[in-house]
């Protein structure tokens, strides 16, 4: 008997939860049906298929939704009525055509007549009336049956008028019902859209984001903020310069203030700071350049109003209202730049700490810098104050200090999480096969061996002079104006004579060519006619042209063995 209990209950409590989970289905697909009978109905309308809109508006009103929740009945029964009137217009127009093609021309007249200015079918009835009462001239109608025609005419007109004040009456009632509605659920009634020059069918009729009843120029205008920025980044100094509607910063200035730990504050969805997530990200990707980071660098640039003077946890004020005002505490601009990266996709945390609030960006756990780790997601602290700082890099306060982190946009907050820290080290840009850690260059991945000399394109880098050289162990220093020597390798040149040295001091004793003439040699110092550099060249004693291999004496006309013409030929 007890286990009957047991069971009963058991049923009891999963039937209301059976009930309630299809409840929600059920509501969803009998909306979905009541939204397709409106749609085929105004399609039907628009055939001139009256009965059968009829048929299908009928139908969606006997919906629980419309019936007992008043979802959209209103204007279902505005389209009922709508389409009864023009289904008994279309009958009267019908009738009297089928008259007129019968020759009953005063019965179309009369059928026809009855059609009122308001009506779709006037205008064609109106085409119809003048057909028939051509015929009836043509046809020589007696005066009498005219007058008599005249006359039904009249009282006919005369009920019409009669009919048509009724249904005024009944018109005037349905507008002031209708100028009452609030059909787009703004908080605005129709009469009150008109006045404001809005859409009751839409909650934001100027499309800025803001509804009409919270909107200060709901049907658009006001005047425009304009702001221009200028930060450096990347090797860059960027200047930008954008306008925002005062409607947005009137909007957020007037939202009453919540905990300043609330993620209410990053309003990424918002449409300005999604426009400005996309110039940002523009600008990055056309320089090549990480956008979260020259976002970072964006917000620093702003002026750091410090909590001395605002009182932190005082007056948290939303992206927008920092934007504008173009300054903010840690907590302002951290929402800034929060908004902002989260807006371009890239997950965010709003990161805690004892008097301080800065941001934590998702980048890969083997990037280098200090982060936190939520599951399997490291969330690098990035702070928004002071120019210069670059994700994963803390202030020494902070360096070691646990952290309350707050996650975007669902604000689950998890405590005391400890930063981690991996120490930089990436492959240097100038020196392939080397890595730094942003100071020193190393020679391994994990930046533990130093580097002291590093080959450069054809030379070599010292690291501790910040000089290059000309050899592998850094000890020919390069110095300006002297080179290797292309013809004699192991020597320098200053272009016109060789050193043994690469600072070009140690002048070579070398025989080579004469730089200047072409039949003798140069030993650095004087001209000689052999390549051995042995036979000097004296400007009285030059080779003999007659007497291949001697020498002539310019001065006593005689031929000598030696070049210096100091021995006679014999």
């Amino acid at each position: 008997m007890k286990e009957k209990i047991n069971q009963k209950g058991f049923i009891q409590i999963i039937i209301p939860v059976a009930l309630i989970l299809a409840s929600g289905f059920y509501f969803g697909l009998i909306y979905h049906t009541d939204s397709s009978l409106i749609k085929e109905a105004e399609q039907l309308t628009k055939s001139e298929n009256y009965e059968g809109a009829i048929g299908k508006l009928e139908s969606a009103q006997k919906s629980i939704l419309v019936e007992k929740l008043s979802i959209n009945k209103q204007k279902i029964i505005s389209e009922i009525e709508n389409n009864k009137k023009l289904n008994e217009d279309k009958s009267k127009y019908d009738q009297g055509v089928n008259e007129l093609n019968n020759n009953n021309l005063q019965a179309a007249v009369d059928l026809l007549s009855k059609l009122p200015e308001d009506s779709f079918y006037y205008q064609k009835a109106q085409t119809k009336i003048e057909e028939s009462k051509r015929m009836l001239v043509e046809g020589e109608l007696s005066k009498e049956t005219i007058a008599k025609n005249a006359a039904e005419a009249k009282a006919k007109q005369e009920e019409y008028q009669k009919n048509l004040k009724t249904q005024e009456l009944a018109d005037k009632a349905a507008a002031e019902k209708m100028m009452n509605a609030d059909n787009d659920g703004d908080g605005l009634t129709y009469r009150e859209e008109l006045a404001l020059g809005t859409s009751d069918f839409n909650k934001d009729s100027d499309g800025d984001g803001i509804p009409d009843n919270l909107d200060a120029h709901p049907a658009g205008g006001g005047r425009n903020i304009a702001q221009t920025f200028a930060w450096s980044y990347g090797g860059y100094n960027w200047t930008w310069t954008t306008d925002i509607q005062e409607d947005w910063y009137d909007y957020y200035k007037a939202k009453p203030r919540v905990s300043v730990s609330s993620v209410e504050y990053v309003t990424y969805n918002d449409p300005f700071i999604q426009a400005i997530a996309k110039k940002i990200s523009e600008s990055a990707d056309e320089k090549k350049l990480n956008k979260s980071a020259l976002a970072e660098a964006f917000v620093q640039s702003l002026s750091y109003v410090d909590d001395v003077y605002t009182g932190y946890d005082e007056y948290p004020k939303y992206p927008v209202e920092t934007f504008i005002e173009k300054n903010g505490d840690c907590e302002d601009t951290s929402y800034l730049t929060a908004a902002i990266v989260r807006a371009m996709n890239i997950d965010t945390v709003l990161i805690l700490l004892p008097g301080h609030m800065a941001v934590g960006v998702w980048i890969d756990c083997t990037a280098s810098g200090t982060s936190y780790k939520l599951g399997d997601r490291c969330y690098y602290y990035t702070e928004t104050t002071g120019e210069g700082w670059i994700s994963g890099e803390i202030p020494d306060k902070y360096q070691y200090t646990p952290a309350t982190l707050i996650k975007i946009p669902s604000g689950e907050t998890t405590n005391n999480i400890s930063p981690q820290y991996v120490k930089p080290c990436y492959p240097a840009t100038d020196f392939s096969g080397y890595y730094s850690d942003g100071t020193n260059y190393y020679s391994d991945i994990q930046c533990n061996n130093l580097a002291y000399c590093m080959p450069y394109k054809d030379l070599y880098y010292s690291t501790t002079t910040k000089s290059f050289y000309w050899d592998s162990i850094c000890n020919q220093i390069v110095a300006k104006g002297c080179a290797k020597s292309t013809s004699y390798s192991g020597y320098f040149t200053n272009g016109i004579d060789l050193y043994s040295d690469s600072q070009c001091v140690q002048k070579a004793t070398i025989c080579r060519l004469s730089p200047n003439y072409s039949d003798t040699y140069y030993d650095g110092y004087n001209e000689y006619w052999d390549s051995g550099c042995n036979q000097k060249v004296v400007l009285w004693c030059p080779k003999s042209i007659y007497s291949p291999g001697y020498f002539y004496n310019s001065i006593d006309k005689k031929i000598y063995v030696d070049s210096e013409c100091t021995i006679l030929k014999q």
